[in-house]
């Protein structure tokens, strides 16, 4: 019997640790890994948040489009995927902030090592945002009280982005 209740709490103790391990565990990364030059002599690094998505690296901008209508800007970079920003825009119910909101995201393959003559390949595989507020300041840097909040809605609402929209190529073709 007492063997019994030592195995017994023993399960109960495991279950409860690991279930508190998954609420922990944050599903994002905000990374100071955006460098924007100012001028010649002068740039600055901005915080970016990345995380995985379940399609594809273009779902958070396809969210944007789909919530928002086409970008007013658009930004080239070494990336595959151009950043599109959004200005003054009203993201969260619960305030009455405008922010400006710059996405974009990441598909590349990389080569690796080579194991018995076969070469092996990484995949880079995200989608990214960066956010600023109305007073120009960066959401998503380590101070913001706003940054974990912003990241579960991207998270969140990105899960229910249209896969195949016609209308996002077209606009995104034509620049």
């Amino acid at each position: 019997m007492k063997k019994t209740h030592i195995t017994l709490l023993f399960i109960l103790t495991l279950g409860c640790a690991s279930l508190k391990t998954k609420e922990n565990k944050k599903n994002y990364e905000i990374a100071n890994s955006v460098t924007l030059k100012l001028n010649q002599s002068d740039s600055i690094k901005i915080n970016e948040l990345r995380f995985k998505p379940d399609f594809s690296s273009t779902d958070l901008q396809k969210l944007m489009f789909n919530k928002y209508g086409k970008w007013n800007n658009s930004i080239e970079t070494d990336r595959k995927e151009n950043i599109l920003i959004w200005e003054n825009i009203k993201l969260l119910d619960s305030s009455e902030e405008l922010f400006t909101i710059a996405v974009s995201g990441e598909d590349r393959k990389f080569e690796t090592i080579k194991i018995n003559g076969n070469q092996k390949y990484g995949r880079l595989f995200y989608c990214s945002a960066i956010v600023f507020n109305s007073k120009n300041i960066d959401c998503f840097q380590s101070s913001s009280e706003l940054k974990d909040t912003l990241a579960e809605y991207f998270i969140s609402e990105v899960k229910y982005v249209d896969k195949k929209n016609e209308l996002f190529e077209k606009e995104t073709n034509t620049n």
